[in-house]
């Protein structure tokens, strides 16, 4: 793509940002010989890149370190609980979307939280540009709460019903012992129906995420399979509600 194709894609976005970034090496377009100059050809690689740099330069961060935190695999990831007004959903739902951030987000049934979202942070700011384009928006009706963990190890789905999307979603938080929270995670791998667990950044908990056929599969993982567990103290679980959801990692969102 050409460069104005670039600076139409990311708003803000000046030429001469563009051009340092070329001149450092943190990105390389394709110079495509011209009768007297070469001109570039930007790869979607490169636009993903200068968006992410251009993203951390705005909140003030250095361009060399921005550039190490968009060109590195990303350390953490973070679920956020949030509460939103019933006719906000939608609309939390699709601002949501708009950032590459947020990797995953739904409706839950929940007590203190009606929407839940996963999102990908190589910055401590990422979390807060999230939340804070929310309340600008008038999205959130209360006090986010977040829970950050490293990326989790994944687990193992049930047999699938016919159609993917049939799949019920649930995250459940487990309360355990601090010294039983990577034992625990070990023993989740290789329970059918959960798909991830990881252990939460300064909680005793491990968070879980789980996919099962219908609502009496998941009463039987939470009673039977997760609960009989001799260190886990308590359990919560939120409900994804049905096709309230989407996850731009997997085939099913």
């Amino acid at each position: 793509m050409r460069l104005q194709d670039i600076l139409a894609a990311v708003p803000g976005l000046e030429k001469r940002f563009v051009h340092y970034l070329e001149s450092q090496g943190y990105i390389a377009p394709e110079k495509l010989q011209k009768a007297r100059i070469a001109r570039r050809d930007y790869s979607e690689g490169d636009l993903d890149r200068i968006r992410g740099i251009w993203r951390y330069y705005q909140r003030g961060i250095s361009i060399a370190r921005a550039y190490e935190l968009v060109a590195r695999e990303p350390a953490t990831w973070a679920y956020v609980l949030l509460p939103v007004p019933t006719r906000s959903w939608q609309a939390a739902l699709d601002h949501l979307s708009l950032s590459d951030k947020v990797r995953e987000a739904g409706i839950i049934y929940a007590e203190t939280a009606d929407v839940i979202a996963r999102l990908r942070v190589t910055h401590e700011s990422d979390v807060h540009d999230v939340l804070d384009r929310l309340f600008e928006d008038g999205l959130v009706a209360g006090v986010p709460r977040v829970y950050r963990y490293a990326q989790a190890f994944p687990g193992r789905h049930l047999t699938p019903p016919n159609r993917p999307e049939e799949r019920m979603k649930a995250w459940i938080l487990i309360k355990v012992p601090a010294k039983q929270i990577g034992p625990l995670v070990d023993h989740l791998r290789d329970v059918p129906g959960i798909v991830e667990a990881s252990g939460i950044y300064g909680e005793t908990d491990v968070i879980a995420k789980v996919e099962v056929p219908d609502p009496d599969a998941l009463d039987e993982l939470v009673t039977n399979r997760i609960q009989t567990i001799s260190v886990v103290e308590s359990t919560r679980t939120f409900i994804g509600i049905g096709r309230m959801h989407w996850d731009r990692d997997t085939a099913t969102a």
